[in-house]
C-alpha cells in the first residue's frame, strides 16, 4: 500500500499477513480441537457399549438363576402333593 507520500507502508502490510497467519493458526488448533471431542465422544460411546453388554450379561445370569429357582420350587411342590 502507499500512503499520501507515495511510500509503500509495510506496517499495513505487515499487520495483514499478520492477521491472516492468526487466522490460519486459530483454524488450525479449532480443527484439531473438533477432532478431539470427536475421538473422545467416540470413546464415551464404546466405554457405554461395553457397560450395557456388561449389565446385559448380568441381566441374563440373573434370569437364569430365576428360572432355575422356579424349576426348583416346582418340583417341591410336587414332592409336597
Amino acid at each position: 500500500m502507499k500512503n499520501n507520500k507515495g511510500y509503500r507502508n509495510s506496517e499495513a502490510s505487515d499487520s495483514v499477513s499478520q492477521a491472516a497467519k492468526l487466522a490460519v493458526i486459530a483454524g488450525a488448533i479449532t480443527t484439531l480441537g473438533d477432532a478431539l471431542a470427536t475421538i473422545a465422544a467416540g470413546l464415551a460411546l464404546e466405554d457405554e457399549l461395553k457397560e450395557n453388554e456388561s449389565n446385559r450379561d448380568d441381566i441374563d445370569k440373573l434370569q437364569k438363576q430365576i428360572d432355575e429357582l422356579n424349576y426348583e420350587m416346582k418340583q417341591l411342590k410336587r414332592m409336597l402333593r
